[in-house]
């Protein structure tokens, strides 16, 4: 399979799928909507659901060379008036083009590059398409230094918390409130003179209070966790025992 090197983060919440964000993957290669939904399913997790904010960043990919590109929406088989997204429920689309949807006998959902709105499509056209692998925030309910925190994500799911959003940062306020500290670890670190995070990211997004960042954290300050109180993420010393955060894929094998 030929997939080219965008991947696109997003947050999505929806009814169907509280606290969960996605990574999407552009694939450079045409395909009906349901030779993409496979090779979506069989390669990652499914075709992409989205929100409108994020069509027109998916739409900019300088890759695509058609009008329109598949996402993961499709016509209910059992009530043509009724859309749903292939990962599962009902999709209520606020993106629709003016006049769209049109035909009943055009089943699948793709947006125009141009508009970064939906319109309904043949679904054996031959497009490109969006994939998608999702994954959630989870808390643990073990109380760790920094470090063992980190060994234990690790070792049981992908990475301690990547907190690099707004919708991210939403996720963490959400989950984070069944914790059993007021302060839960996240994958925040200070070592040779700056924080980041500990995918090797810098910090493009304030995760800090209106203090801002830390230039040079005392010694026994250089870890970062989110305060669940406060809703910001704070310095403090890798040796307390709390509670953490760990990203897992939300669809495991």
């Amino acid at each position: 399979m030929k997939a080219s090197v965008t991947v696109l983060l997003f947050l999505s919440l929806f009814e169907l799928n509280v606290s969960v964000y996605r990574y999407h993957i552009f694939v450079n290669e045409t395909l009906s909507w349901q030779e993409a939904q496979q090779r979506c399913r069989k390669h990652f997790d499914d075709l992409s659901t989205v929100r409108s904010k994020d069509l027109k960043d998916l739409s900019y990919n300088s890759l695509i060379k058609q009008n329109h590109f598949w996402i993961g929406v499709q016509r209910d088989s059992a009530d043509n008036d009724k859309w749903i997204w292939s990962e599962g429920g009902e999709a209520t689309i606020t993106f629709w083009e003016d006049g769209q949807p049109n035909n009943y006998h055009q089943k699948c959902g793709a947006v125009s590059k141009y508009t970064f709105q939906l319109n309904d499509k043949t679904c054996n056209d031959s497009l490109q398409f969006y994939c998608m692998k999702v994954y959630e925030l989870i808390v643990v309910h073990q109380k760790s230094t920094w470090e063992e925190a980190l060994e234990y994500c690790r070792q049981n799911y992908i990475d301690l918390a990547i907190i690099n959003s707004e919708d991210i940062m939403e996720e963490a306020k959400i989950n984070s409130t069944v914790a059993d500290t007021d302060e839960v670890w996240t994958g925040l670190r200070f070592l040779a003179g700056r924080w980041f995070w500990v995918n090797g990211a810098g910090l493009g997004y304030n995760v800090w209070s209106s203090n801002g960042e830390l230039q040079c954290p005392a010694m026994n300050q250089r870890c970062g966790v989110y305060d669940r109180t406060k809703g910001v993420c704070k310095p403090t010393d890798c040796d307390r025992r709390l509670n953490f955060l760990c990203v897992k894929e939300k669809y495991e094998d």
